[in-house]
């Protein structure tokens, strides 16, 4: 139960992720300060035994058809997350410890990657919607 706890915190902290530099996509116009919030008191979780996945290693979202595994891509290990069934039209999330990837799936077999990051770094967005986005100009494209 543990290891399903921090798994689907995983899958969420992934996704949470891929939608926030989905959306944070800026035109060049100059950013806003935050509005100041006032402190809320956090509720504390009780203490979780950390899991450790090995390649190879599988996840599934209880209630939900969708689910992650662990790979290994250029070397390294990745956790690629995705919904469960066809396909063709959903979005998968391909992360590791230098980079995160999210694409779309075109079949059951390929798949166009439509943004791209780096943990601390530079992202873009990939695409025709990306053309007038002045990251995807900078960089030399994606993959």
């Amino acid at each position: 139960m543990t290891r399903a706890f921090v798994l689907a915190w995983l899958l969420a902290l992934t996704a949470t992720s891929a939608i926030t530099f989905a959306l944070s996509r800026s035109d060049g116009a100059a950013a806003q300060p935050p509005v100041p919030t006032p402190a809320v008191p956090v509720p504390t979780a009780p203490a979780v035994t950390q899991a450790v996945l090995r390649v190879g290693d599988t996840i599934r979202v209880e209630g939900a058809a969708m689910g992650c595994q662990v790979t290994r891509r250029g070397g390294r290990p990745v956790i690629e997350c995705r919904r469960d069934g066809k396909l063709s039209g959903t979005y998968g999330t391909f992360m590791s410890d230098r980079t995160l990837k999210v694409a779309r799936f075109r079949s059951s077999s390929t798949a166009q990657t439509i943004l791209t990051a780096r943990h601390g770094g530079a992202w873009r967005a990939c695409g025709a919607t990306a053309r007038l986005s002045r990251a995807a100009t900078i960089g030399k494209g994606c993959r």
